[in-house]
């Protein structure tokens, strides 16, 4: 499951904790046995945390030769599974630590931990849904413990299984999983999830207080405009409020919150920057992240969830008409040496649309030849292959256009880039194709709440100095047909006007 398996993971925990509450004595042991016992656990134990696995279990594997109850093999498997880890062994490891959670009554936060780690890196993704679920289902408060990048590799990889999918979103979102290294919003995308979910097992009630736990201003204006949603679109407009200016400012003073009690972080910052841009104040939110990774030194510093910070910046540098900068700063991340940055190839992809959306085509196809690589997914290919179709086309070179669309699927496909496919046949012309992939998009719940958001008037509405009014002259030529309208108004709505944010 893990493209860049981490170490960390396996290595955070002491595994002496394992052995706090060893029992001074076993029922039916020989005197003496099981202080002795215990001596050469905490041995082993101690060898594990110092490095020297390998003479842990030369010890831990003699313990389980002699163990016969349940609960002492349990323990001592506990201990076997942190060292066989730290040796590489990750299939042995969970096979010892699904042993140990098994023998145990009331299994450790510690335990458990390590039984998700391993069955989510070994590729167990329904064993790691249903760890999570025990975790918080155990204590809400243990998820805090759990690496949430792994947390979030296994949502993703459910997501093709709606029930499983659906169940683990809800589980979450009912123990209040809130992951010290996300802004304020991000929680919404989870929390959407199990709306959707809920309003089609019809139990719309249900979702209403997590309804009301969302924070993000397009994320209630998404709502507003599913008919899905229908009967609560009263109340979400007034919580919207005209020029959605008061669901903007409960946003904008919880990032400020959120940053308040941890002033230090980036991740809060960004929030805060997120905030402000959603409410159209680019000019503010570019202010509180302009110093981020200004130099080398702190950019090289950076994490991964960190650096996704300098996306916002770039994107507000190009909605100021500042390109220059803006792609500066996308191509200074993905120099960075890629070891333990899933994200560099994204930031070449960004960077490419990036520079079409300017209208500087000869940069564009000189960026999309550069982030190209095996290492890259359909969705990644599709994506590049989309920017290179319309840069040629647009640069008048039709017939090289009308190659590289070769590359990508002739209309709509179930695992494609669909967005890409649409964007790439609008700038080819052919209009019935790409209205065609859109009603599609609308038709499929899983892209239906993107494709309804991305026909908004205050999205696509031509206004001054707009980075992509290329894509947006597309979109409102797409949205005006008939057949995409019809299917548009079948699932969704316009915003109100009077409740709509400015762009």
């Amino acid at each position: 499951m893990m493209r860049r398996f981490k170490p960390v993971f396996l290595l955070a925990p002491l595994a002496a904790l394992l052995i706090a509450a060893a029992p001074s004595a076993m029922t039916g042991a020989t005197p003496g046995a099981a202080p002795q016992r215990a001596e050469r656990l905490a041995q082993a134990a101690a060898l594990v945390d110092a490095g020297k696995p390998a003479e842990a279990l030369t010890i831990l594997d003699e313990l389980l030769a002699q163990s016969d109850l349940p609960a002492e093999k349990g323990q001592v498997e506990g201990l076997r599974s942190f060292a066989l880890a730290r040796t590489g062994k990750f299939a042995e490891a969970r096979a010892a630590i699904e042993l140990a959670v098994d023998s145990t009554l009331n299994p450790t936060p510690l335990l458990l931990r390590q039984l998700f780690v391993l069955r989510a890196i070994t590729g167990d993704v329904n064993g790691a849904a249903q760890t999570l679920q025990l975790v918080a289902e155990s204590n809400p408060k243990w998820l805090a413990d759990l690496p949430n990048e792994l947390i979030n590799d296994v949502q993703r990889s459910v997501a093709s299984d709606d029930q499983r999918s659906f169940d683990l979103a809800y589980t979450l979102v009912a123990a209040n999983h809130a992951p010290p290294d996300e802004t304020v919003s991000d929680g919404d995308g989870l929390r959407l999830r199990v709306i959707a979910g809920l309003a089609k097992r019809d139990r719309l009630d249900d979702a209403a207080p997590i309804i009301a736990a969302l924070i993000n201003t397009a994320n209630i204006a998404r709502l507003a405009i599913d008919r899905r949603y229908q009967s609560l679109w009263p109340a979400l407009e007034a919580r919207l409020g005209p020029g959605a200016d008061i669901a903007d400012a409960a946003f904008i003073a919880a990032a400020e919150k959120q940053l308040t009690a941890n002033p230090q972080s980036i991740v809060a910052r960004a929030g805060v920057a997120e905030a402000l841009n959603i409410a159209s104040k680019e000019p503010e939110a570019l202010e509180r992240i302009k110093d981020i990774g200004a130099t080398p030194e702190a950019l090289a510093k950076l994490n991964n969830r960190e650096l996704w910070t300098l996306n916002l910046k770039a994107a507000l540098l190009a909605d100021a008409g500042r390109f220059d900068e803006a792609l500066a700063v996308i191509d200074a991340v993905a120099a960075l040496p890629a070891e333990g940055r899933p994200s560099q190839l994204s930031f070449r992809i960004v960077g490419a649309d990036m520079a079409e959306e300017a209208g500087r085509h000869a940069d564009a196809l000189a960026r999309v030849a550069a982030a190209s690589s095996a290492d890259l997914n359909d969705y990644g290919r599709h994506a590049l292959a989309g920017v290179k179709v319309c840069a040629l086309a647009r640069s008048g070179k039709m017939a090289d256009a009308q190659a590289a669309a070769a590359t990508l699927p002739a209309g709509w496909s179930k695992d494609g880039n669909n967005r890409a496919v649409q964007a790439a046949l609008s700038c080819l012309g052919r209009l019935d194709a790409a209205a065609a992939v859109l009603i599609k998009r609308l038709d499929a719940e899983d892209t239906r709440d993107d494709a309804l958001f991305e026909l908004q008037p205050f999205l696509i509405n031509d206004r001054p100095n707009a980075p992509d009014k290329l894509t947006k002259a597309a979109m409102r030529a797409l949205k005006a047909r008939p057949d995409v309208k019809a299917a548009f108004l079948k699932y969704g709505r316009d915003l109100p006007a009077a409740v709509a944010p400015p762009r």
